[in-house]
């Protein structure tokens, strides 16, 4: 298989600079863009397999580039690069139909599986059998209080609130987190919310 096209939009040039050189490193065919506007020009985004997409940028944002990207190359990966801070629209990107979220500074190693992860999906272009009633079934092996936190941390919630909202201390929810996260079998808080989108899995709010 050859290797993967991957499109990077943000507009701090050193970062674009980065990634790019990593990638490339990586054996994929890697472009840049500054802003929405040149990216938008863009002649290949419908042959990329996935898209680097900083949230926020000046005059404008992700959130606007993700949903002109659904409608004009929906079978491409999107990958949200967020700040601290950044988590709940990060969420909402995901159930708006971003494949991850990278939260800055990432690891080396949390970029390319997310990458690998979003070429491979991109070209894979399927859903495996079974895999609605097996994330059913995971949910319905949650505990009560386990449940309440899944619903939070889908919703995009820190811990701090999550433990606000059901009266208990933020131990206690990382707790349960590490619990919902091993039971359903997710590997992050993204894999988690693509999980309950994708298969309508109750959301909170």
């Amino acid at each position: 298989m050859t290797a993967g096209n991957v499109l990077i939009l943000d507009d701090d040039e050193a970062v674009v600079d980065a990634l790019t050189i990593r990638l490339e490193m990586e054996g994929y065919h890697v472009r840049g863009f500054p802003d929405p506007a040149s990216f938008l020009k863009a002649d290949h985004i419908e042959a990329a397999d996935c898209l680097l997409l900083d949230l926020r940028m000046p005059g404008s944002d992700g959130l606007t580039v993700l949903r002109e990207m659904r409608q004009v190359a929906p079978a491409l990966r999107i990958i949200m690069m967020t700040g601290h801070g950044d988590v709940e629209v990060a969420v909402a990107a995901l159930k708006e139909g971003a494949t991850d979220f990278l939260e800055k500074p990432f690891a080396d190693r949390r970029l390319l599986g997310a990458v690998e992860q979003a070429v491979n999906a991109k070209r894979a272009l399927h859903v495996e059998p079974g895999g609605d009633d097996g994330a059913r079934a995971h949910l319905e092996s949650l505990t009560p209080r386990e449940t309440d936190v899944f619903h939070e941390l889908v919703a995009g919630h820190p811990n701090k609130i999550i433990a606000h909202h059901l009266g208990c201390s933020q131990r206690t929810v990382e707790i349960h987190r590490s619990r919902v996260m091993s039971k359903m079998q997710a590997k992050s808080l993204a894999d988690l919310v693509r999980m309950a989108v994708q298969h309508k899995l109750t959301l909170g709010t």
